[in-house]
């Protein structure tokens, strides 16, 4: 349960014919991944579900269709998330409604908050997470270096907690502008003038700054 992670659950519905997933046009906004409406149960222990590798779900060429509106497309459409495991691939999964897709969502997201509630109380968490740098480094989205694909946020990891750590100090807001752009590829924690430092190493230099201060980077 901690290397499985819930990549996307409110990707568009795509049409299935003979085997080929075409994108259909999503004709209401589902919501946030952050924030998944609950929904009741089916009754159903495993609501319908197909599988594919994600390397053949989705063709980048396929053409969008129109809204599907009537009952002739029933069975014809399923309604992908993604899933993925820590050292593996990640995984497209086809819910055969929307409601089997928020089903399997739901379970995945409280089985996970249950997890990481057990390993806090009983203090057996591998990690604890601290936020180096809340705004001190960023990517340009133009380059797509670093890109990351979020996930649905799950309430009480170590993740969860660092961020709202930071939130607690500086606020939710946005902080001062980055300092670097560039890909960060390592860093390290070393001693100087009695102080904890961290460094970090980026494509055009490296940064350093005092363990404690989030918000304290500097190029060197």
């Amino acid at each position: 349960m901690p290397l499985l992670f819930l990549e996307s659950s409110q990707d568009d519905p795509i049409s299935k014919q003979k085997g080929l997933a075409t994108p259909l046009t999503r004709s209401t906004n589902p919501g946030s991944d952050t924030k998944l409406n609950k929904v009741a149960s089916n009754g159903i222990e495993r609501p319908g579900l197909e599988h594919a590798p994600t390397s053949n779900s989705i063709g980048s060429g396929m053409n969008r269709l129109g809204p599907v509106t009537t009952n002739e497309n029933e069975g014809k459409i399923l309604y992908p998330f993604r899933v993925k495991h820590l050292g593996h691939e990640v995984y497209t999964l086809f819910a055969t409604s929307a409601q089997s897709r928020q089903d399997w969502c739901d379970r995945i997201i409280e089985a996970k908050t249950r997890h990481a509630k057990a390993l806090h109380a009983q203090n057996a968490e591998p990690f604890k997470l601290r936020v180096m740098a809340d705004s001190a480094f960023a990517y340009d989205s133009i380059s797509g270096v670093g890109k990351y694909m979020g996930g649905v946020h799950i309430r009480g990891t170590p993740l969860d907690r660092a961020i709202r750590e930071v939130e607690m100090t500086f606020g939710p807001g946005r902080g001062p502008p980055p300092i670097s752009r560039a890909g960060v590829y390592c860093a390290t924690g070393f001693s100087a003038f009695g102080k904890n430092m961290v460094a970090v190493g980026t494509d055009v230099g490296v940064c350093v700054a005092e363990a404690s201060d989030q918000r304290g980077w500097t190029k060197v």
